[in-house]
């Protein structure tokens, strides 16, 4: 339910996006790449991860992203794969004109499905990536470890990301 909730709010802010004389641009999406590993099934897989960001001044942006990620490493029967959509805040660093570095952090959700006993429950992340700037569009590399919360225990779970944002 407080996941539905935040869900909500972070599309209402989306959808409520700055005019050009409170922010820098205009929202930017994106999509990628990630590798992601995680010790609530104890396996790593591929994946593909969609982005939406909305500048809330030059240095400051309001992300959400979602990926899907198969666990497929040990075959087709036994598969199991991940959804996992987050919210997050993400500071640019200062740096040059054609790359910075960003640091992004907020909550999610850990969705399992498939071939796995595993539960769903909320996430907590932190992680910092790197953006290139290309002529229209730019290029992203971005590690972002999660704490999951399970009812019992707490896991890690780390995707390696990148990407393009157009």
């Amino acid at each position: 339910m407080r996941f539905s909730l935040l869900a909500l709010l972070a599309l209402g802010l989306l959808a409520g996006a700055p005019t050009a004389s409170q922010a820098q641009d205009r929202p930017r999406f994106g999509a990628g790449l990630q590798l992601m590993g995680s010790t609530v099934d104890n396996n790593i897989g591929p994946g593909v991860r969609f982005r939406a960001s909305v500048p809330i001044n030059r240095d400051l942006s309001l992300g959400l992203g979602a990926a899907l990620t198969g666990y497929v490493f040990e075959g087709r029967d036994d598969a199991a794969y991940a959804f996992d959509p987050q919210t997050s805040l993400i500071v640019t660093l200062p740096g040059s004109s054609q790359e910075r570095t960003y640091v992004l952090g907020g909550a999610g959700a850990y969705v399992p499905f498939g071939d796995t006993d595993a539960a769903s429950g909320p996430t907590i992340h932190l992680g910092v990536g790197k953006v290139w700037l290309l002529s229209e569009s730019s290029f992203f590399a971005e590690v972002d470890p999660a704490l999951f919360v399970g009812a019992e225990e707490t896991h890690l779970i780390v995707p390696l990301r990148v990407g393009v944002i157009f």
